[in-house]
C-alpha cells in the first residue's frame, strides 16, 4: 500500500513501471535476495541433518512445522501474486483516473464558466424581470392615470355641459316666463282695446242713433258759406274742405291775437317749395276758431253773419297755420293754384280767450323736429352714432338727464345734447369712427371737466347762453350736484369748443 501510495504520488508513469517490475518478479515483492521459488527451510533442513541425534517425535514435529510453513509460504505467495495483480490494476486505474482528472478539470472549468454564465444570465434575467415588473407597474400606473384623467375630463365635460344646460334651461324658462308675461300683457291690452272698441262702437251706434233722430227733427246743412264742404263733425270740432280764396281773405278770417309774429320770408320759402310740386298739396290742417277770442288788429268784437243759424259766436280767426295761409296767398297771386282750390281746415266753435290759449298751447307744445333729425341733414351712420353715444351716456348718468329741453344746469336734455354735438361737428373734427369711440371721447371730456377747481369753473362761466343765468350761489349749487353725480357735460357747452385733437 505504501508503494501504491507512492506510485500514485509519482504519477501514472511510475505506477506503470512498478506494475511491470511486479509482473516480471512473478508476483513477489520487489528486491527479494533468494532465488525465486526457493523454499525458505532448505538450509535449515540441511543444518538439522548435519546435527543428527534427534528423536523421531522431534523430527515429525519439525516436519509438520515445515509443512505448515510451506503452506503458509504458498499462501503468502498467492497473496503476493494477488497483491501484484491488484497493484497493476490499481496502477491502470490510477492512470485512467489521472487522465480522467484532466478531463474533469476541463469539465470543471467549463462547468465553472457555465455556472458563471448562468449566474450572469440569472442576474440579467432578474434585472429583466425587475424591469418588466417596473414597466408593468408603470403601465398599470399610467393606465390608472389615463383612466383617472379620462374620468376627470368626462366629469369636467359633463359638469360643464350640465352647467350650460342648466343655464340654457334657466334662460329658456326666463324667456318663456317673459314671453308668457308679454303675451298675457298683450292679451290683456287686446282685451282692453276690444272692450274699448266695443264701447266706442256702442257710443258710435248711440251717436249715430242720436244723429239720425236729430236729422229727422232738424236737417243739418252739409256746406258752409265760408268754410265750404263739411267733411266730418266730431262734436268738439268740425273738418271742412275750405276754398283757398276764403281762407286768405283778411276780411273773412283774422289772426288770433296771441299768435306768434308772422314772418313773410318763411311764407315765401313755403310758397317757393310748393310751387315746384307737380301736384299741389298742403301738409297738415289749418286750425280756425270762431268765438269771442281776441283777434289781432281788432279792438271790438263784431257778430259774424257767416256762422251757422243764430249762433252767438263772433269772428273766425287762425289759431295755427298762418305761414301756410300766407304761402297760399302768394301762390294765388302767382296763379299757381285756383281760388276754388280747397284746403283742409279744422274749426273749433265757441272759443273764448281762455279756450283759444289752451288750444294754441296744446298744438305748439308738440315736440319739434330737431335739425339733426331732418331728412338728408346728417348721414345715417353719423345720426345713429350720435343717438347711440348720447343714449349710452344717459344710461351711465340717468339722474342728470331731463325730459325738458329747457332744463336747468347741470341737467341736460338728450335731444339738445345730440343737436349740440352735431352742430359742433365733433365727428369730423376728432375723427370719431364709431359709437364706442364717441362714448370714449365724451367720457374723456367729462373727466377733463371734473379736474377743474371751483375757481376755474367760476372763471370759465359763460357770459351768455347755457350756464350764464342765475346767481353765483345758484351756479355753485349746480356745480355741487354735478360733482355729486360725476357728470359735468350739462354745466355748459363751452367744452365743445376745445382745440381739435
Amino acid at each position: 500500500r505504501g508503494r501504491a501510495r507512492r506510485g500514485s504520488r509519482q504519477g501514472p508513469a511510475a505506477t506503470a513501471g512498478a506494475g511491470k517490475e511486479g509482473a516480471q518478479g512473478g508476483g513477489r515483492p520487489v528486491g527479494r535476495s533468494r532465488a525465486a521459488g526457493e523454499p525458505r527451510g532448505v538450509g535449515g533442513r540441511r543444518r538439522l541433518r548435519r546435527r543428527g541425534g534427534r528423536t523421531s517425535a522431534e523430527v515429525a514435529a519439525v516436519a509438520a512445522a515445515r509443512r505448515e510453513r510451506d503452506v503458509a509460504l504458498d499462501r503468502v505467495a498467492d497473496l503476493e501474486s494477488t497483491t501484484a495483480s491488484l497493484r497493476a490494476s490499481v496502477t491502470k486505474l490510477e492512470g485512467k483516473t489521472w487522465s480522467d482528472s484532466d478531463q474533469m478539470r476541463v469539465l470543471r472549468d467549463q462547468l465553472w464558466r457555465a455556472n458563471q454564465d448562468a449566474a450572469d444570465a440569472r442576474v440579467a434575467l432578474n434585472a429583466v424581470r425587475e424591469d418588466l415588473k417596473h414597466a408593468t407597474r408603470r403601465e398599470a400606473d399610467l393606465a390608472v392615470r389615463v383612466v383617472a384623467a379620462k374620468d376627470e375630463a368626462v366629469a369636467e365635460v359633463s359638469a360643464r355641459a350640465q352647467t350650460e344646460f342648466d343655464q340654457l334651461r334657466m334662460s329658456m324658462e326666463e324667456k318663456h316666463t317673459s314671453l308668457l308675461a308679454s303675451v298675457e300683457c298683450k292679451v290683456a291690452k287686446l282685451e282692453a282695446t276690444e272692450a274699448k272698441a266695443r264701447g266706442l262702437e256702442a257710443a258710435l251706434a248711440a251717436a249715430e242713433t242720436k244723429l239720425a233722430e236729430t236729422s229727422a227733427e232738424k236737417p243739418v246743412a252739409m256746406s258752409h258759406e265760408l268754410y265750404g264742404t263739411l267733411l266730418r263733425d266730431f262734436g268738439y270740432k268740425k273738418i271742412y274742405a275750405m276754398a283757398a280764396a276764403n281762407l286768405v281773405s283778411k276780411d273773412k278770417v283774422g289772426i288770433y291775437d296771441q299768435q306768434r309774429a308772422f314772418r313773410a320770408e318763411r311764407a315765401q320759402v313755403i310758397a317757393r317749395e310748393k310751387a315746384k310740386e307737380a301736384v299741389f298739396s298742403l301738409p297738415g290742417v289749418v286750425t280756425l276758431a270762431e268765438g269771442t277770442a281776441a283777434v289781432r288788429g281788432k279792438k271790438t268784437k263784431k257778430k259774424s253773419s257767416l256762422l251757422f243759424g243764430a249762433s252767438a259766436n263772433t269772428g273766425a280767426h287762425i289759431l295755427d297755420g298762418q305761414h301756410r295761409v300766407g304761402a297760399l296767398e302768394i301762390l294765388l297771386s302767382q296763379g299757381v293754384i285756383a281760388p276754388d282750390h280747397t284746403v283742409l281746415v279744422e274749426v273749433f266753435e265757441n272759443v273764448d280767450d281762455a279756450r283759444a290759449s289752451e288750444i294754441f298751447t296744446e298744438i305748439n307744445a308738440a315736440q319739434p323736429v330737431r335739425f339733426v333729425d331732418m331728412p338728408g341733414v346728417a348721414p345715417p351712420d353719423v345720426k345713429w352714432m350720435l343717438e347711440g353715444a348720447a343714449q349710452r351716456i344717459k344710461e351711465l348718468y340717468p339722474a342728470m338727464f331731463s325730459a325738458s329741453e329747457r332744463c336747468k344746469i347741470p341737467n341736460v336734455n338728450l335731444d339738445v345734447l345730440r343737436e349740440e354735438l352735431f352742430s359742433a361737428e365733433v365727428v369730423n373734427r376728432f375723427g370719431i369712427a364709431d359709437e364706442d369711440a364717441f362714448v370714449t371721447w365724451l367720457e374723456g371730456e367729462n373727466a377733463k371737466l371734473a379736474q377743474r377747481t371751483e375757481k376755474e369753473w367760476l372763471e370759465a362761466r359763460p357770459k351768455r347762453g347755457r350756464g350764464s343765468t342765475g346767481s353765483e350761489e345758484t351756479y355753485l349749487k349746480a356745480l355741487a350736484k354735478a360733482k355729486e353725480h360725476g357728470f359735468y357735460l350739462g354745466m355748459d357747452f363751452s367744452w365743445l369748443d376745445v382745440t381739435d385733437a
